[in-house]
């Protein structure tokens, strides 16, 4: 079904609903962007947790730090 759609001249997201299979990887696994509000954000709490003071934690720790921020 992909190189069917690949090679499916039509350019309309309309001619995505002939292909079951390439709508539904589409429906999952396409994201919209993020907002910049929220990009910034998440580098604002990276720059705090990445300081002199933590630079002994172990990535897995600081992941897990980001994420409850």
């Amino acid at each position: 079904q992909l190189n069917n759609y690949l090679t499916n001249p039509s350019r309309n997201i309309e001619s995505l609903f002939l292909y079951p299979a390439v709508c539904a990887a589409f429906i999952k696994l396409n994201a919209t962007l993020p907002s910049p509000a929220a990009i910034e954000r998440l580098i604002s709490v990276a720059g705090q947790v990445l300081t002199d003071k933590h630079c002994r934690i172990s990535d897995n720790h600081i992941d897990k730090k980001k994420f409850l921020r």
